[in-house]
């Protein structure tokens, strides 16, 4: 594989578990992978070493995955350990969360049993605001606030049920379940792609040692085992 050059220049976005840099391309970016865990699974800062390269492994593996299927994504190539070059998106400020399994709010929400495998993907939008405690929306509140046009909508909706799909089939093999994971999504000229990462950080895992047989703690993220549960779920997906 050809060596990507890339170089890097400031920082100009920084969240709460990546760092995004411009670079002498004026459409690509260089996303770092930081060793911090997501606010979902610790509210105070901690920093768990070697946690950012398992899943900047994770991404990679998966996008690419994915782009075998030619699902549009922003991925171009990885750089090192900690670093992705990719397609600089205006990102879509809403957040998707598709559901294969009630568990968590999902089952508060609708009064599902806990652990229901649901036949027909839940696919539900997240307001991306924290003043707002990022909201649960629907397809008309995007169009009212100015969010995306209907036909970036179908291509968002089309894209991760694709993604859904694809993934299911791709764990499974694996012995695993996809609970629950977010996608992101941006424009790239014209077209509405893929964008953010797929990682331990955006999903939900159960072992599935055996069909109809779930076990969700086994890859239970917490503080104290942060690394290698992290670690367990990079070695399974890629193995």
């Amino acid at each position: 594989m050809r060596r990507i050059r890339v170089k890097i220049q400031d920082l100009f976005v920084e969240g709460s578990t990546k760092k995004l840099y411009l670079t002498d391309e004026t459409e690509k970016i260089v996303i770092e992978f930081t060793d911090v865990l997501p606010p979902s699974v610790s509210s105070k800062k901690v920093v768990v070493k070697g946690k950012g390269k398992i899943n900047l492994d994770i991404s990679t593996y998966i996008f690419e995955y994915l782009g075998s299927y030619n699902v549009p994504t922003h991925f171009i190539s990885r750089l090192d350990n900690r670093k992705m070059f990719a397609k600089k998106l205006g990102i879509i400020p809403f957040q998707m969360k598709v559901w294969n399994v009630a568990t968590g709010s999902l089952v508060k929400r609708i009064g599902l049993k806990e652990g229901t495998l649901l036949e027909t993907p839940v696919l539900e939008l997240y307001l991306k605001n924290p003043r707002l405690k990022n909201p649960l929306i629907n397809d008309y509140h995007a169009y009212t606030l100015g969010l995306c046009e209907r036909s970036e909508m179908n291509a968002i909706i089309r894209i991760g049920t694709k993604v859904n799909a694809v993934l299911k089939s791709l764990f499974s093999r694996k012995r695993l379940t996809l609970a629950y994971f977010t996608l992101e999504f941006g424009r790239y000229g014209n077209q509405v792609i893929l964008g953010d990462e797929i990682s331990a950080d955006t999903m939900s895992i159960w072992d599935t040692p055996e069909p109809g047989k779930f076990d969700k703690k086994v890859f239970q993220l917490a503080p104290e085992n942060a690394k290698p549960v992290y670690t367990k779920i990079r070695d399974r997906l890629l193995k």
